[in-house]
């Protein structure tokens, strides 16, 4: 894959459209992911997608080791999803989420569509936090700074936010059972 990679990246430095389409095909996708994970909802994920990969396109001449793309994309896209939070927390308005890791969380009998659909019924800082600190792995430190709240606090966050998950999971599987 990662000699793939390298011709995609080299073809994207070039002004490639088959490299640049190759690329957006094979990066979308959990692209999509980290955006649907952070936005309140599927229109502000496309949003956030299509600003995400313009940004790789801009960047991606940038990229000196072509065998990390994935995870360098995954890193802009959150990076743009966490920056956007940021804009939007200025104005009063929260929007968030995000994924990977997850599963250690919720038991897995839950599927992946229930699981977003949930976490996109937490208020946008309890998804902010539980994204950031669970899904991404940050440190409750970094979260804080973003979250513009003590450690603690954020901490609560996350606590509050698998305990709300938890309910509504449940919820959602007594509905179905009846």
């Amino acid at each position: 894959m990662s000699e793939e990679y390298a011709q995609i990246v080299e073809g994207c430095r070039r002004g490639n459209a088959l490299a640049q389409r190759k690329l957006y095909d094979a990066m979308a996708p959990m692209a999509m992911g980290i955006c649907m994970r952070y936005a309140g909802n599927r229109d502000e994920a496309q949003d956030l997608l299509q600003e995400g990969m313009v940004k790789v396109f801009e960047k991606v001449g940038r990229l000196r080791e072509p065998e990390k793309l994935k995870s360098w994309v995954a890193r802009v896209m959150t990076n743009l999803c966490i920056d956007t939070i940021r804009r939007k927390n200025r104005s009063g308005m929260v929007r968030i989420e995000d994924w990977d890791g997850i599963e250690d969380e919720v038991p897995d009998h839950y599927a992946l569509d229930d699981i977003v659909a949930a976490m996109q019924q937490l208020t946008p800082q309890q998804r902010l936090a539980f994204n950031m600190c669970v899904v991404e792995g940050y440190p409750y430190k970094e979260a804080s700074e973003v979250l513009k709240c003590e450690e603690t606090g954020t901490r609560s966050l996350v606590s509050r936010a698998k305990a709300r998950l938890r309910e509504i999971l449940t919820q959602q599987t007594e509905e179905r059972n009846r």
